[in-house]
This record gives C-alpha cells, sequence and structure tokens, in this order.
C-alpha cells in the first residue's frame, strides 16, 4: 500500500469542504429567489390528446396564459405550434343596461 501523505489528505478534504459549501450556497440562492417572486404559476396543463393516426398524436397544452398545439409522431422530432388567445367573453356589467323593447 502506497504511503498517503498528510498534507495531500488534507487538501482533498479542504477542496471537497470548499465545494459542499459552494453547492449550499448556490441551492440557498436559488430557492430565496423563487420564494421572493411568489408562487410559481407556470404549470404545465394537458387539454386534450387525440390519435391522429396509428404512429402519430395532437396535443393541446396551457402554460402560464398561453396553449400551444403539439404534434409528434413515433420517428420524428414534434412539431410546436402556438396557439392565438381567445377573446375572453366579458360579463354584461351592470352600468350598461340592456335596452328593453
Amino acid at each position: 500500500m502506497p504511503y498517503l501523505d498528510l498534507n495531500k489528505i488534507a487538501v482533498v478534504l479542504i477542496f471537497l469542504i470548499i465545494l459542499v459549501v459552494i453547492q449550499a450556497v448556490v441551492k440557498r440562492s436559488k430557492l430565496s429567489q423563487t420564494n421572493l417572486h411568489g408562487p410559481n404559476n407556470r404549470a404545465i396543463k394537458i387539454i386534450q390528446t387525440v390519435a391522429v393516426s396509428k404512429f402519430s398524436s395532437a396535443s393541446v397544452l396551457e402554460c402560464s396564459d398561453s396553449s400551444f398545439l403539439i404534434v409528434s409522431n413515433r420517428n420524428g422530432s414534434p412539431a410546436i405550434i402556438e396557439l392565438p388567445k381567445l377573446p375572453q367573453k366579458m360579463p354584461p356589467s351592470k352600468a350598461q343596461p340592456e335596452l328593453a323593447n
């Protein structure tokens, strides 16, 4: 068994401690940044999936007020298209009464 110098062991241990400290600082800074910005509202929802053929499918996904159409097949890369936003129907307000005949 080769003789291990205590200086080499000390250098390796100090290096490992420094790496662990850097990792802890980076994780803590990432956690504090996400907590400052509030809850994460970027959840991806699958609205609907349709089998277009035996080997391909089309899915509509919703993520942070945007909708996407994803068409994929078994052998190729998927095609992703952002769908236009639909105008929201405004409920009739009480300030504008409907005309009665």
